[in-house]
């Protein structure tokens, strides 16, 4: 098979391009959802608050124990039954594919990131937050000011490894029609046959943009932990 390099310069490049930015944008606002919620379910279930603890559990499994396209497929089928048509429109107009794929990239992962936090807050000492709580700090303030900095140590290569994860499955987004660059390969190979050229764009791309995360994640661990050497 002739490889022809060139098609990467033209129009074909160009929606590469722009299918690299959408996974980018994707990518970016379904982590910071799964920040939220991972940490908010991760506190909460490491918590003492009883009522809270199963439906922390019911909301953790759920995400863990499903795969992300069938929860991609499930959110996007389901939203017309679930949200109200005023919401449906709302999100058809900025796109309801996107908003659809993000939610659910973010969900499932979400699940996981609570999981790394409750462990996180397990390796600190419980004696931290009843001191915390016994000078008369509330329990937002002992989370905040006293369990996120050292979490976020404790935690930080696993969030990363959690970031890379939620990158490359980005790429499942396009069985609902969201137009990443996955999705753009695969039009590229339906018009002009050159899959193999597009493909090994892709693939650099995803490899270049993955390492890029873990060599900023490398980097953050390396001052939070000098940070914690000279407070020392």
């Amino acid at each position: 098979m002739h490889l022809d390099w060139s098609i990467l310069l033209g129009p074909s490049g160009g929606l590469l391009v722009q299918g690299a930015r959408v996974t980018v944008q994707l990518a970016a606002l379904a982590l910071v959802l799964a920040l939220a919620l991972g940490f908010l379910f991760g506190v909460l279930r490491w918590s003492a608050i009883r009522p809270l603890k199963p439906i922390c559990w019911i909301y953790v499994e759920f995400c863990r124990n499903t795969p992300p396209l069938v929860q991609i497929l499930f959110w996007y089928f389901s939203a017309t039954v679930i949200l109200p048509p005023a919401a449906i429109l709302f999100l058809r107009d900025y796109g309801f594919q996107f908003a659809a794929a993000t939610f659910a990239l973010g969900i499932y992962h979400s699940g996981f990131i609570a999981e790394i936090v409750r462990g996180g807050l397990n390796a600190i000492p419980r004696g931290q937050y009843e001191a915390a709580q016994a000078i008369g700090l509330s329990f937002p303030q002992t989370v905040r000011s006293i369990l996120i900095p050292q979490l976020l140590r404790i935690i930080s290569p696993m969030l990363v490894s959690e970031a890379v994860s939620l990158t490359k499955n980005t790429s499942l987004a396009l069985a609902i029609g969201v137009t990443e660059i996955t999705y753009q390969a695969r039009f590229i190979d339906y018009v002009s046959f050159r899959g193999v050229e597009a493909l090994t764009a892709v693939t650099g791309f995803y490899l270049v943009l993955c390492l890029g995360i873990a060599s900023t994640g490398h980097l953050l661990q390396r001052v939070l932990s000098r940070h914690r050497r000279e407070l020392a």
